[in-house]
């Protein structure tokens, strides 16, 4: 009789095993690689936006470190021919962002990409701080232009706030 009460025993633990432990196991296991998919899926589009903003947000800190620099002349050749037709000559640029109004440091808040009518366009925004050592927000629009095979970056917009 001892032996038949512990063949019914076992049945009843592997009952519990096959009926409620292993499907609790199987969607903890779904439920992680859910997560794993998830979670790979975001770094990718964020490695894809990177990629996206990088070029342009390069263009902008080369802009801006032109501007540290004092090479008005370097700066302005970064800008589109719509934003040098704007400010009129490289002149133009030392007045509005030279002597304590020269930005020295600057950091980077916020990055948008889009295509408009087949052109790429950025937006960045950020705070920089003057060489007088004041503190502003400012954006910048950057676009795209076909230069043989490739494209370059070039700003089309620069507001300190």
């Amino acid at each position: 009789m001892s032996g038949q009460g512990s063949t019914s025993s076992s049945w009843k633990l592997w009952a519990v095993i096959g009926g409620l432990v292993l499907p609790v196991c199987f969607c903890a296991l779904c439920a992680l690689c859910g997560l794993g998919a998830t979670l790979l899926g975001a770094l990718g589009v964020a490695g894809l936006i990177a990629g996206e903003i990088g070029p342009a947000q390069e263009a902008a800190a080369q802009f801006l470190s032109a501007l540290r620099d004092e090479q008005w002349e370097a700066a302005y050749a970064l800008c589109a021919p719509s934003f040098q037709r704007q400010l009129g000559g490289s002149e133009e640029l030392a007045r509005r962002h030279g002597g304590d109004r020269r930005p020295v440091q600057w950091s980077f808040s916020r990055r948008s990409v889009e295509v408009k009518n087949g052109v790429r366009g950025a937006t960045l925004e950020g705070t920089l701080t003057t060489a007088g050592g004041e503190r502003f927000s400012f954006s910048m629009e950057l676009r795209t232009r076909a230069v043989g095979s490739g494209e370059v970056w070039e700003v089309s917009a620069f507001r300190t706030d």
